[in-house]
């Protein structure tokens, strides 16, 4: 997918002028910072424990992000689905056999490259984004909140009405995950039931 995104590029004359503007505050920084540092743990982690821990620490620090940039909805679906999320690890990795590498150098560089073409493409993409000069979308949610979605609170309409399909999603991301964690807590109970009868 990322070849394909790149070739597309290149035959369209590449992406539009990026315009880089600097204003970076300390707490911004520093979360960048854990963010990048926790996915670097993430896939050097010698136990599955580690890596677990290391990618709680990303998602974590992405909801903070959200937060910073007033996006309360998705910071709290964001710490919801990670708390779920490591919660799930952890359940499903007990169950699991001892941790090991068991790909060869050469998959690794393969999984690096692919991971690197990715990254790249998708942060070209936001700077290019981000230095696209548009009309704020805010503006249009304003001015149509209540005409079209019949409805006063604009975060509200935009979470129910115009993001509804997302919002929908979210939420069946975090049953799914509710429902996983569920049936590894009554798999583990079970499996403690009949190691007693056994030992009985």
């Amino acid at each position: 997918m990322a070849a394909l995104v790149w070739l597309v590029l290149l035959y369209a004359g590449g992406l539009p002028t990026i315009e880089l503007e600097w204003d970076l505050y300390p707490w911004e920084a520093i979360i960048a910072a854990l963010i990048a540092g926790g996915a670097g743990v993430a896939v050097t982690a010698r136990s599955r424990l580690g890596a677990v821990t290391a990618l709680g620490v990303v998602g974590y620090g992405i909801a903070l992000v959200y937060v910073l940039f007033s996006a309360p909805d998705l910071a709290i679906a964001q710490i919801l689905v990670e708390s779920l999320t490591v919660l799930l690890f952890v359940l499903a990795f007990y169950h699991m056999p001892k941790f090991g590498v068991e790909a060869g150098r050469g998959s690794r560089l393969r999984d690096a490259a692919v991971a690197t073409a990715a990254g790249v493409l998708v942060t070209l993409f936001v700077l290019a984004a981000s230095g696209t000069m548009t009309e704020p979308v805010s503006t249009w949610f304003n001015e149509n909140s209540y005409p079209l979605a019949k409805g006063q609170n604009v975060v509200n309409t935009i979470i129910v009405d115009f993001r509804s399909l997302d919002t929908l999603a979210e939420v069946a991301v975090l049953a799914i995950a509710g429902f996983g964690v569920y049936a590894l807590l009554k798999l583990r109970t079970r499996t403690r039931d009949a190691e007693g009868e056994g030992e009985a």
